[in-house]
């Protein structure tokens, strides 16, 4: 834990050096994937992240065992006073049942839980797109500002540091197959707290293409530490809607596994977005299969000081936009009455006028 904790004072250490102000115009969401953007929400702004999934795993060399069920995951964030700086907390709920061979026959039975509950603060260290001069306008070549340039290699950049709670977890390490472990070696339990680094690098390129990746170690202090990295590419198909694929690799000495997940995001308004996603393991030991939606929302209560002049015309134009479809959506009400009333007049004239 000496590790854990000369990590966790280093990384406030850096929180105080390094703090600049951050603020996104459109919702910053993780979704539908593992991966975690490099970017913070801001302080004012509380963001929910919830996704629903049904989930089947099967290992056929491991006493034929197979679990079938549900779950859900929540992500709760906000950002704190130091503007770059981001509250993340994290539970995975899951319920399903599990079957699998014994001497005594096949054995079946039901559990609920969590499978993961972590709390961890995420900081942004380097925001390239602060450098107005490197994303100038090429006014002399149209594919200098389409194509892929050098100065989109250089990402955003930011470390996470977190904890896992597994206070009561029956499945220790996120392991689907824990029971039939513990039938062949000394039954397998988790720290009640264990320690998450990781780092996160974001860059944007060739038309709102966005490459996230993130490197880290999970559960560190405990008896089987975890390596961990992912990578996801956002591709635009439409103004709002857009596609996504991912990679997760982790490896301990308990297992090693890879996950491909594909699904599609689609942008409600700038608080609101909706997604889907399938996945699966490359591997069949074991083989991990889940499907589901999600859902994102976003209450903005950032306040605009010292934010860059861009960012505040975008809220003032937003602001304006939103007026005025307020006053048109009143307008066209009066004109529906005014209309109607008419019409109704029109109606007794003509009534009148056959007496």
């Amino acid at each position: 834990m000496n590790v854990v904790k000369a990590t966790f004072q280093l990384f406030f250490i850096m929180i105080w050096t390094v703090a600049s102000s951050q603020y996104t115009p459109i919702i910053n969401s993780n979704r539908p994937g593992l991966t975690q953007g490099a970017f913070s929400v801001a302080p004012g702004v509380y963001q929910l992240e919830f996704g629903t999934s049904y989930r089947q795993d099967q290992f056929v060399s491991l006493a034929q065992a197979k679990s079938q069920g549900a779950g859900f995951t929540l992500d709760l964030r906000t950002g704190l006073i130091l503007q770059n700086l981001e509250l993340i907390y994290r539970v995975d709920y899951h319920k399903d049942k599990l079957g699998f061979n014994n001497v005594s026959g096949r054995l079946n039975f039901s559990r609920n839980g969590t499978k993961r509950n972590t709390i961890g603060f995420k900081l942004l260290l380097f925001d390239p797109f602060r450098n107005y001069n490197w994303y100038k306008v090429n006014t002399k070549s149209y594919k200098a500002n389409k194509g892929l340039r050098l100065i989109d290699l250089i990402p955003a950049l930011s470390v996470y540091f977190g904890s896992e709670l597994s206070f009561g977890n029956i499945y220790p390490y996120g392991e689907p197959f824990s029971p039939i472990f513990n039938l062949k070696t000394p039954e397998l339990k988790q720290d009640d707290i264990s320690g998450e680094l990781m780092l996160i690098t974001q860059n944007h390129f060739l038309n709102n293409f966005v490459l996230v990746t993130n490197w880290g170690r999970r559960y560190l202090g405990s008896t089987y530490e975890q390596n961990y990295m992912s990578s996801s590419l956002m591709i635009p198909i439409k103004k709002r809607l857009i596609s996504f694929l991912e990679q997760v690799s982790v490896k301990s000495q308990l297992s090693i596994d890879t996950f491909i997940t594909a699904g599609a995001v689609y942008l409600i308004n700038e608080n609101i977005q909706v997604d889907a996603f399938l996945s699966h393991t490359i591997k069949d030991t074991p083989s991990m299969f889940s499907a589901g939606i999600g859902v994102s929302y976003r209450i903005d209560r950032y306040n605009d000081s010292g934010i860059p002049h861009e960012i505040k015309q975008l809220r003032r134009k937003r602001k304006k936009n939103r007026l005025d479809r307020k006053i048109n959506a009143e307008k066209i009400k009066e004109f529906k009455v005014r209309d109607r009333e008419k019409r109704k007049a029109d109606r007794k004239q003509k009534k009148g006028a056959k007496k």
